[in-house]
């Protein structure tokens, strides 16, 4: 995607294209906004204008822009703050000493820092020294629900892109380029119920999100059996593609801390948590928490996902 074909926020559209003319691109960015008001995608963009070979950036079709589209540019690191250890002090550390080490293709080498409300404050002073005095042909974009989860000392060296959903016209209109196949009705309804939010509306047009999390309490109940059998279908189930993989992995993480909280005494959970924490010992509980969650850090690296779905039964079973 170009930055032309970027859905709402036109404000905030006309003030990148503005410095990417003129050049004058910052070298730290926060976009913030609500789930599914396109983060990650305009990140994705501004990932690509930075790297981009063309002189009207990014052009969307030469060698740089195509692997960044790819996710395979190797001048593009993504940390995101929802996978285990990738945003603690020790990761951002590696990232402050990396980001002086020359870019291997492109002119500038990017950080694509998701999810950024996840960075603890030791994590956030330690990544400030290389905000202070950073490399010229570095670039970080950071997202984040608000800004004003990151110190004020990280907000004021970076420039703020705040996101908002889109009109309902201007929703339903991308919806329905999007999914051609879709009634008008179909159309209207995800948008009315997911407020007018792009991502929230795409998620209940494709129904994954209901299918991942159903697969997720259909995974979670069956760790305690005494047969994998049935784990190792549903978990193989799980990892048909890797977009499908994430979103039933997200699930889980919410259900197995579901799980560890039922066990702790709290009583506004899932019933399918409540159950679970009834099956299995504390201490197994939270062994499962901490797997599931290195499950959802590892879908990102490039594994073979038919050797991934039996590896995750396999550390499920032993949680």
């Amino acid at each position: 995607m170009l930055l032309s074909e970027f859905r709402g926020n036109a404000g905030v559209i006309s003030e990148l294209s503005a410095v990417m003319k003129n050049n004058t691109f910052p070298h730290a960015v926060i976009i913030d906004g609500a789930k599914g008001t396109g983060k990650r995608t305009l990140a994705g963009i501004i990932a690509q204008y930075c790297v981009c070979s063309s002189d009207n950036k990014p052009c969307g079709i030469c060698s740089d822009c195509i692997k960044a589209q790819k996710g395979i540019h190797p001048d593009i690191f993504v940390a995101d703050g929802y996978n285990v250890g990738e945003m603690n002090i020790e990761a951002i550390r590696n990232i402050r000493t990396s980001a002086y080490i020359k870019p291997n293709e492109a002119e500038k080498k990017v950080y694509l820092l998701f999810n950024c409300e996840k960075m603890l404050q030791p994590a956030q002073n330690a990544f400030l020294k290389v905000l202070e005095e950073p490399p010229e042909n570095v670039v970080f974009i950071m997202t984040a629900v608000s800004a004003s989860s990151l110190l004020q000392t990280v907000r004021s060296r970076s420039r703020i892109f705040s996101l908002y959903p889109p009109d309902a016209e201007q929703t339903i209109k991308f919806l329905s380029d999007r999914f051609p196949d879709k009634t008008s009705d179909e159309i209207s309804k995800a948008t009315t119920d997911s407020g007018g939010n792009i991502g929230g509306a795409i998620e209940l047009l494709k129904g994954e999100s209901e299918e991942a999390r159903l697969l997720a309490e259909q995974i979670l109940s069956a760790i305690p059996l005494s047969t994998e059998y049935n784990l190792l279908l549903l978990t193989n189930k799980a990892v048909q593609n890797r977009a499908f993989a994430v979103n039933v992995l997200d699930a889980l993480c919410e259900l197995s801390a579901e799980c560890v909280m039922a066990s702790a005494g709290v009583k506004n959970v899932s019933s399918i948590a409540e159950e679970t924490a009834k099956k299995l010992s504390g201490k197994r509980l939270i062994s499962l928490q901490s797997k599931i969650s290195r499950a959802r850090y590892l879908i990102n690296t490039n594994l073979n996902l038919n050797l991934y779905g039996t590896w995750l039964c396999a550390e499920l079973r032993n949680g």
